[in-house]
């Protein structure tokens, strides 16, 4: 018998911006992930654009000798990936067809990639918290160990709303079952939360890979002008930073500075620090980074590292798959170790799982500007109110690669120009913009 190849699992990264329908409509309006993956298909049928045109998916070469080993493919697919493994056909007492890799993948063994940019189009359009405290990449996973998971999402759960934060502009917050809100702050200043569709989206806590040289950022607000780092291991014992000629050893970097401090380089390179790709993803290479502030503040963030910074650099994310998890639903390999994919013995196909990363295009309020700089007369005051001589939407709009109808308060659908794909969003004052110039038209008549 020849090499056979199975698919062992797909990725499907389900962004708003590719995924949105003329009538307003998104994939994330769907509650079956039969009918997401029909709604891709019907893009994929048609031709439509992807995220696949401003991202790849790539293998860093610390994890090549683990895909070559276990005879593993990356594979490119519509609005996502596919890893492939070579396979042992089996037909069972019943008659059903299974699949068992070649080579037996262990239970703990990492299935990582990268997900790569390749242009900075994807950051203008994603849906991201502008003010960050690292420079940390996105970390999904089918183990969860970083956060609470539902499936087929491989994302943590969107945290619950906390009135101590300050939210920014699109960011997200849970207020119950299936009650996802994005924030934003209306025309009279006021902080409001927009009703959106779906849930499980890409969130902060996600964000927490990090090479072993980074930089923090602290908030010019803070006046901070000392500050000290540890990190600590799961147990709460830290962390040996570096260690000196003589065996001395380092625990804690203090920062001091007369005036406050805003950006400084964290270098954990000579550390007892475990890493990605060579440990296993468990609780063990999780570490938490204690600062300590002159204004009596300490702070605490979790994070895990990846012994790979070039690779990490031009990162936007890194997808960590285990063929065994402490959650069934998401393993990658039944309890005889076959693969999820077979062939019943009424020779129906059992598909391999497919495993979604949702991401929210990024919240812009529309504001509509004369081409030649004249005041617009407001004819459309159920979207739009006057500001200075331009027209702003009232609400924040989700941008779109496909313009889309919106609703009147009776649910009819109403024209007004969308932005262009890929339009520059300013932020002014908190609140984030994306200009329309229009000529004077019917649509948009002038003030005498």
């Amino acid at each position: 018998m020849g090499v056979i190849y199975k698919i062992l699992f797909e990725v499907k990264l389900l962004h708003e911006f590719y995924l949105t329908q003329p009538n307003g409509q998104t994939v994330f309006d769907l509650a079956a992930q039969t009918d997401r993956i029909n709604f891709l298909f019907n893009r994929f049928a048609r031709g439509d654009r992807d995220i696949n045109s401003e991202l790849r998916f790539d293998l860093p070469e610390s994890v090549r000798k683990t895909f070559r080993d276990y005879h593993l493919k990356l594979l490119p697919s519509y609005a996502g990936c596919k890893v492939g493994v070579e396979v042992k056909r089996q037909k069972l007492p019943d008659g059903t067809v299974v699949y068992q890799p070649l080579i037996p993948l262990p239970d703990a063994s990492n299935i990582a990639f990268l997900i790569v940019r390749k242009n900075n189009a994807w950051d203008a359009y994603t849906s991201a918290k502008m003010q960050r405290l690292t420079n940390a990449v996105y970390y999904f996973s089918n183990e969860n160990v970083t956060g609470v998971k539902a499936y087929p999402v491989l994302s943590n759960s969107i945290p619950a709303f906390d009135a101590s934060l300050i939210y920014e502009q699109g960011e997200q917050a849970s207020f119950g079952l299936n009650d996802t809100r994005s924030f934003y702050i209306d025309k009279d200043g006021n902080g409001q939360w927009l009703n959106i569709s779906g849930t499980h989206f890409v969130n902060e806590t996600d964000r927490i890979l990090l090479p072993l040289r980074f930089s923090y950022n602290f908030s010019a607000a803070g006046n901070i002008t000392e500050a000290e780092m540890i990190l600590k291991d799961k147990d709460g014992n830290a962390v040996v930073l570096s260690r000196d000629e003589y065996g001395t050893e380092k625990k804690a970097l203090t920062f001091k500075s007369m005036a406050p401090l805003q950006k400084i380089t964290l270098d954990f390179s000579r550390g007892d620090i475990a890493t990605l790709p060579a440990f296993p993803a468990d609780e063990n290479i999780f570490y938490t980074l204690e600062v300590k502030d002159n204004n009596g503040n300490t702070s605490i963030h979790r994070f895990l590292f990846f012994n790979d910074p070039v690779n990490l650099r031009e990162s936007w994310g890194l997808i960590n798959m285990k063929p065994k998890v402490t959650d069934p639903a998401f393993h990658l390999l039944d309890n005889n170790g076959f693969l999820l994919t077979r062939i019943m013995p009424d020779s129906s196909m059992v598909p391999a799982p497919v495993f979604e990363i949702r991401m929210k295009s990024r919240l812009s309020f529309w504001r509509y500007i004369h081409d030649k700089k004249k005041k617009l007369k407001n004819e459309h005051p159920d979207f739009l109110f006057p500001q200075n001589n331009n027209l702003v939407s009232i609400l924040p709009r989700p941008l779109s690669f496909t313009p889309y109808l919106l609703k009147k308060p009776d649910n009819s659908s109403y024209y007004l120009p969308n932005p262009l794909p890929f339009e520059l969003v300013k932020t002014e004052n908190g609140k984030q913009y994306t200009d329309i110039f229009v000529g004077a038209s019917a649509l948009f008549p002038l003030l005498p």
